[in-house]
């Protein structure tokens, strides 16, 4: 018997103008489907209808994680690239890690939102230390 292998996408949604946008897993796996059936087709949506699916999902973090099979990789990450709406509003989904494992695209999303954070503070300091020069 062959094992399934999956991987997982670590993605970072980034939307022009809002900061925030709630989105729930279902409509973000309903529309990678429809981005896959109108770019590649019925063989697209029936190749991925049976291993996509959203196993995590933060509005707070714009941050999500995909399970995909493993020779559906390329036809995801190209689905995710062509993306640059929801609902009337611009975003682009920017692909921050690929792994193996669920457990390595948490800890690679702990990395990420830790570098975040410390970036967010160094600019809240500086902008705090240009306030005080004035």
């Amino acid at each position: 018997m062959v094992k399934f292998k999956s991987r997982y996408l670590l993605i970072e949604t980034l939307y022009e103008g809002e900061r925030n946008r709630p989105f729930d897993a279902s409509k973000i796996a309903n529309i990678l489907k429809k981005v896959v059936e109108n770019f590649f087709g019925d063989i697209g949506l029936g190749k991925l209808n049976k291993n996509l699916q959203v196993k995590y999902m933060n509005n707070y973090t714009n941050m999500l994680i995909i399970r995909v099979g493993k020779e559906n990789l390329k036809l995801i990450w190209t689905a995710l690239s062509l993306i640059n709406e929801i609902d009337g509003i611009n975003m682009k989904m920017h692909i921050i890690g690929v792994s193996g494992s669920i457990k390595k695209a948490e800890k690679r999303a702990k990395k990420f939102l830790e570098r975040w954070i410390n970036n967010y503070e160094i600019q809240k300091k500086e902008k705090i230390n240009e306030d005080n020069t004035k």
